[in-house]
């Protein structure tokens, strides 16, 4: 039995929409929630055992704290879900560039042999 087209198995409503995209935005919808919940609960509130709750999901869904931390931190009203969006694409953009740097230290040794002292060097003597 195979599903009518009109099902949601057929998504017109994504058409000219790449697939990275459409991820990109529905990740940042989910953190813009994310960050409104963790602001009432954390700040309005004092909600421990909710803010908990809120970060325990954070992990399930594998999301950067730093990211959400950089969100909370920022100064923002958490309303304004247009300025958060714009705040966590210029830190998106940040942490690319970042780690586009194409080194590291163990990069920096691995064409490196290793390095014994040489029979020059002596004990020095009392």
């Amino acid at each position: 039995m195979t599903a009518p087209s009109s099902s949601c198995t057929h998504q017109s409503w994504r058409s000219g929409v790449p697939s990275s995209a459409f991820t990109t935005r529905k990740e940042q919808a989910i953190v813009m929630l994310l960050v409104q919940q963790l602001m009432d609960a954390q700040f309005v509130r004092a909600d421990q055992a909710g803010a908990d709750r809120l970060w325990q999901e954070v992990a399930a869904l594998e999301i950067d704290q730093d990211r959400l931390l950089h969100l909370l931190y920022c100064g923002l009203d958490g309303s304004d879900r247009q300025a958060l969006s714009e705040q966590d694409d210029t830190w998106i953009a940040g942490r690319n560039t970042s780690a586009s740097r194409g080194w590291n230290l163990q990069q920096l040794h691995l064409g490196r042999r290793a390095r014994r002292p040489g029979r020059t060097l002596r004990p020095a003597l009392a």
